[in-house]
């Protein structure tokens, strides 16, 4: 029915073309279309890599089997309804992050104590990697970054040194299970475009939360497998040995009941956004930054449906779904983002808004005003592009 009624209107167009250019008021309508489409000849896209003006696009516009379709200079037939839609480019950069081969990297990490030192603790610990070497400075324990998890291993030069560092090695750290929650939270859609500036943001702090969630799983579980040694449990989770220690909580297997659950969810959420949340803020703010720089104005637009999704996602970690704890919190994380973060998210988008191309406006249109609209917007254009035609306006 669409179909019928927009080649219908492009008949009368043409008609009325033909009538046009046969009366005496031509002078006058000719200026009624130059004074109607001045833009036509400021607004070009670029479309596959290449620039193209808005007579241009509209000249080689053909509406089809309910679709709109431009052809390009190659002889390329191409949606615009794909053209004009910012998730065809995500769903591109997407399919690569999933298609990634998951790469496992280990660095040795060499510790000793200063030479002279007096006393022999922490602060005199000096760890050397190749040529690099720090003093009382503990180089990163692991990271995740475009499909290579990477691990330290600190290896001591005495046996009692080793005994102190050990504490940083996956045995007792479990490094790559929160590593590996990284990636499996990419997979899950972590670094698409798609939300608001602010809603991006807190999904990089879930995406550490849930990480740090997948990492005290797993010291539990090697607390379990390990005769329940407390040393299994690190100090980055010391709510959680306190639990223990006071017999708030008695884990027997690797089922966790509804009440650990809430304490992991929640201990992990207070320490983290306690000891780390301001730590992050500069990090999470780059990366929110660089994953919504590939998208347009349409593309940094709030979704709570698929925020909501992603969060639920990232925080079911080995089928456990810690969600319901955390996802009513997320405005703890929204009040803390700090002004000068917020101001820097509105300029950005301000920046994006003045930069919108006439295909990003018409996907505005389809999205804000709907199809109709938007095959309105379509008809209009290609009826001036006709009329500039017959004028021999260019």
């Amino acid at each position: 029915m669409v179909g019928k009624k927009l080649h219908h209107v492009l008949l009368k167009t043409t008609v009325g073309i033909s009538l046009a250019a046969s009366v005496s008021l031509y002078p006058l309508s000719n200026y009624l279309v130059k004074t109607k489409t001045e833009d036509f000849d400021k607004t070009s896209m670029i479309i596959k890599g290449q620039t193209y003006s808005k007579q241009s696009f509209y000249d080689n516009l053909i509406y089809r089997r309910g679709m709109w379709y431009v052809t390009l200079s190659d002889g390329r037939c191409v949606s615009v309804d794909e053209l004009t839609d910012f998730r065809v480019k995500d769903n591109q950069l997407y399919e690569n992050i999933k298609n990634l081969k998951l790469v496992n990297t280990v660095d040795t990490v060499y510790v000793r104590y200063a030479h002279n030192s007096k006393k022999l603790n922490m602060s005199n610990i000096v760890y050397a990697m190749g040529t690099k070497d720090s003093l009382g400075y503990i180089p990163s324990f692991g990271s995740f970054n475009r499909g290579t998890i990477n691990l330290r291993y600190f290896k001591a030069d005495n046996e009692a040194l080793q005994k102190v560092v050990d504490v940083y090695n996956d045995k007792y750290n479990c490094t790559y299970k929160h590593e590996y929650q990284h990636y499996l939270n990419l997979v899950a859609g972590s670094n698409r475009a798609g939300q608001s500036y602010e809603n991006k943001f807190v999904e990089c702090c879930i995406d550490e939360i849930s990480a740090n969630i997948a990492q005290l799983k797993e010291q539990r579980k090697n607390y379990l497998q390990n005769g329940k040694d407390l040393s299994f449990i690190t100090s980055r989770f010391q709510f959680y040995k306190n639990a223990l220690n006071k017999g708030i909580i008695h884990p027997q297997s690797e089922v966790l009941s509804d009440k650990e659950k809430e304490l992991i969810a929640n201990g992990v959420f207070d320490s983290w956004m306690k000891e780390k949340f301001h730590v992050y803020i500069k990090n999470n703010t780059s990366r929110t930054v660089w994953i919504l720089s590939r998208t347009n104005y349409n593309g940094i637009q709030p979704d709570s449906v698929a925020h909501t999704q992603l969060m639920q996602n990232m925080l079911t970690v080995d089928g456990v779904d810690f969600s319901s704890y955390i996802i009513n919190r997320e405005n703890e994380i929204k009040s803390q983002i700090p002004q000068e973060q917020l101001k820097l998210f509105l300029e950005l988008k301000k920046q994006k808004y003045k930069n919108m191309t006439y295909l990003d406006k018409l996907e505005d249109i389809k999205t804000q005003q709907g199809k109709l609209k938007y095959n309105q917007e379509l008809v209009k254009g290609k009826f001036w592009a006709m009329l500039r035609k017959s004028f021999n306006i260019r």
